[in-house]
C-alpha cells in the first residue's frame, strides 16, 4: 500500500514536471515545489509563462520594460502574501498561488499585440508600527501593520488614459485610507498600514472606447479584530469625459429606472433562506443609487450587496443582475451597452 502511494506521488510529480515552465528536478523554493506536485497549479504556471512570453515577443522596448517591472511586482506580491509567514500562512499554499497565477494570466492576455490600451501592474508594500496594545500573533511583520497594494496603469500616453491611470490609483487608495484623509501629492502614505494586515487589489474589467471598468477588493485582518475584513467596490470610468460614470449617463431622468431596479432586487433578495435585516427595504434605494456597487458588462447591470448593507456578514446575499433587455426602456439614447 505504501509503495502504491509513493508511486502515485511520483506520477503526479512527473506530470507536473512536464507541464511546469521550469525544471522541477531543480525546484527549491516553496512556490516551485508546490507547482511541481500540483497538476492544476503546474498547468496554471505553464499558461502564465506562455502569456508572458507572448507579450514580450510583440512588445515595444518601453512596453517590455513595463511588463518586466510588473512581473517582478507580481512575484513580490506572491512572496508577501502566499509564501512568507503571516496572517495568510494558514491558507493552502497551492490555493493561494493558483489565484495569483490565474489573475496574472488574465492581465497578460489583456495586453494586445499593438500595445494600445495595454496595462501594467504597479505594486507597493507599506509598514507602520503598531499602536500600543494592537499587536497580534498573526502579523505579517511582527510589531507592524502591513499594507500590500496592487493596481493597473495604462501604457497609453494619451491625456485620456493618463487621467484614467491617475484615477484608478486614487480609487485604490480610497478603499484603504482613513475616511476623509487624502494624499495631496497622490503618494501612498505609510500610516495607512497602521494596526492591521491588508491587501487591496484593483483589476481591469471591460475596456471600451467610452467605458472602462475595474473592480477593487480589500481583504485582511485588523490587529485585535474578531474576524477578517472584506470589501469590494466597482470603478466605472468614462474615458473621453475623464470622469467616473454617473447614473444620468446611463438612464433617462424621471424615467423611474430606480424603481424598476429596486423591484427586481427586492424579488431576488427575498429567498426562503435569506436572512435580511428588518429594515433592509429602507437601505435598498441607497444601494441601488451607489455606483460603487454597479458592475456593468455585456449582459446587464449587476448590483452588489456587500456585507452589512441589507444582511449580516454571516448571511451574504446577491449580487443581482438586471439584463439590459429589461432596462432598455430607461436607457439614455447616447448610452452604448458594453460589449
Amino acid at each position: 500500500m505504501r509503495n502504491n502511494i509513493c508511486l502515485v506521488l511520483l506520477l503526479l510529480a512527473s506530470r507536473a514536471a512536464l507541464a511546469a515552465s521550469f525544471d522541477c528536478t531543480k525546484a527549491k523554493t516553496p512556490q516551485e515545489q508546490a507547482i511541481c506536485v500540483s497538476p492544476e497549479l503546474s498547468a496554471a504556471d505553464d499558461k502564465m509563462a506562455a502569456a508572458y512570453k507572448a507579450v514580450l515577443a510583440t512588445a515595444t522596448p518601453k512596453m517590455a520594460a513595463e511588463v518586466r517591472d510588473g512581473q517582478r511586482a507580481w512575484l513580490r506580491a506572491i512572496a508577501d502574501h502566499c509564501v512568507n509567514p503571516g496572517w495568510a500562512s494558514s491558507m493552502a499554499l497551492a490555493e493561494c498561488l493558483l489565484g495569483y497565477y490565474q489573475t496574472r494570466t488574465q492581465e497578460l492576455r489583456r495586453l494586445p499585440a499593438a500595445n494600445r490600451d495595454a496595462f501594467v501592474t504597479r505594486s507597493i508594500k507599506l509598514t507602520w508600527p503598531d499602536a500600543p496594545g494592537e499587536s497580534s500573533d498573526l502579523e505579517e511583520t511582527p510589531g507592524f501593520g502591513t499594507l500590500i497594494a496592487t493596481w493597473p496603469q495604462s501604457t497609453n500616453d494619451t491625456a485620456e488614459w493618463q487621467a484614467w491611470s491617475k484615477a484608478i490609483e486614487a480609487a485604490t487608495q480610497r478603499l484603504i485610507r482613513p475616511e476623509g484623509e487624502n494624499s495631496p501629492s497622490g503618494e501612498w502614505l505609510k500610516k495607512w498600514a497602521a494596526d492591521g494586515d491588508f491587501e487591496v487589489t484593483a483589476t481591469v474589467g471591460l475596456v471600451g472606447e467610452e467605458l472602462v471598468t475595474a473592480s477593487i477588493g480589500l481583504e485582511g485582518m485588523g490587529h485585535g479584530a474578531g474576524h477578517p475584513s472584506e470589501e469590494g467596490v466597482e470603478f466605472n470610468w468614462l474615458l473621453k469625459q475623464k470622469r467616473e460614470l454617473r447614473p444620468e449617463d446611463v438612464f433617462r431622468k424621471n424615467s423611474d429606472w430606480e424603481k424598476t431596479i429596486e423591484a427586481r432586487c427586492s424579488k431576488e433578495l427575498q429567498q426562503p433562506d435569506a436572512n435580511l435585516y428588518d429594515d433592509w427595504e429602507k437601505a435598498l434605494p441607497k444601494v441601488v443609487l451607489d455606483l460603487l456597487k454597479w458592475q456593468l458588462d455585456g449582459e446587464g447591470l449587476t448590483i452588489n450587496f456587500p456585507e452589512y448593507t441589507v444582511s449580516p456578514r454571516v448571511s451574504p446575499v446577491g449580487p443581482v443582475m438586471i439584463p439590459w433587455t429589461a432596462l432598455r426602456p430607461f436607457l439614455q439614447p447616447s448610452f452604448a451597452i458594453p460589449k
